[in-house]
């Protein structure tokens, strides 16, 4: 009887291990791609904050849109019943909206909203 491993058997453990490395490497891909998807949607809502909060302060109401590397942020005053601004970041990288609400200013949330005030309205 001889000791050791045949051909078979250390072809069959190389190609299991050419398999596993190769799923680790697929997987190491599909974290940075999610990685790089969570910056620029977190990077999208924060600029969408930013113009909210700065419009909400000024006296202007108009819309407008500004262009970014990932994206761009676009606002306008919405004509319902509730009023407010509304403010959307799309991501041309990702083809996908990443943040879509609605903000009032303190006057305008308690005037139309019945007397509650919120800051930011919900996302709709």
């Amino acid at each position: 009887m001889k000791k050791g491993f045949s051909l078979i058997e250390l072809v069959l453990a190389l190609v299991l291990f050419q398999v596993g490395i190769l799923a680790t490497a697929g997987m190491v891909f599909l974290a940075q791609r999610n990685l790089l998807r969570a910056e620029i949607i977190l990077t999208g809502i924060l600029e969408a904050d930013l113009v909210a909060d700065s419009l909400e302060r000024s006296d202007e109401r108009g819309s407008g849109r500004r262009r970014y590397a990932w994206g761009e942020v676009s606002w306008a005053p919405t004509w319902d019943e509730l009023g407010g601004l509304s403010v959307v970041a799309f991501s041309t990288l990702l083809g996908d909206t990443l943040v879509a609400f609605r903000a009032w200013s303190p006057s305008e949330a308690g005037d139309s909203l019945s007397g509650s005030s919120p800051e930011k309205g919900a996302l709709w």
